[in-house]
Parts: C-alpha cells; structure tokens; sequence
C-alpha cells in the first residue's frame, strides 16, 4: 500500500520537475541569445530560437499562468526576428521573455 502511494505521489510530481527543467533551459537560452559580446551565425540563430519556441510551447501548455502566455509571445517575437535576420531585435525580445521566465522559475 505504501509503495502505491509513493509511485502516484512521484508520478504526480514529474510534470512538476519536467516544467522547471524547461524553465531552466529557457532561461539560459535567453541569457546567452543576449549576450552582445558573442557574434551567432545564422544558423545558430535559427537552432536558437527554435528550441527557445519549443521550449515555451511545451511550457504554455503545461500552465495556466499569464505569465506563460507572455514568455511564449516574447520567444515567438525572438524567433521571428533571428529568423528574418535581426539580432538586435532577438536580443532585445530575448530581454523581454526572461522576467517572464524568472517569475515562473520561483
């Protein structure tokens, strides 16, 4: 019985560690896309901004906070500049998308 109570309370707890590990990931993506000292390739941006948006989809998906929704905008608004080119403009939505990404780190 007890062994039963622990696999369904860790069961429960694994979409919980899956959300903050993509939290995390994001959040240093969004550090590193802002750096100004490193020069990315285009095809780094690309990747970049690729895996940003898939990590944001996945996080949106699996909460119900506002704060979500924004970050996955800003990601979207991030990839779509480094898609067309624009760094600066990546950066600067980078720069947008992290508070979103530390209020749903806490």
């Amino acid at each position: 019985m007890k062994f039963r109570w622990v696999l369904i309370l860790c069961l429960m707890a694994m979409p919980l560690t899956a959300q903050t590990n993509d939290v995390s990931r994001l959040q240093a993506i969004l550090l590193d896309a802002q750096d100004t000292k490193v020069t990315f390739s285009a095809d780094a941006w690309r990747i970049t901004a690729n895996e940003a948006a898939a990590l944001a989809n996945r996080i949106a998906a699996n909460s119900k906070q506002s704060a979500a929704r924004d970050l996955r905008t800003h990601v979207r608004q991030m990839r779509d500049a480094a898609l067309k080119g624009d760094a600066d403009g990546a950066r600067s939505h980078a720069g947008m998308a992290l508070p979103f990404a530390n209020q749903l780190a806490k």
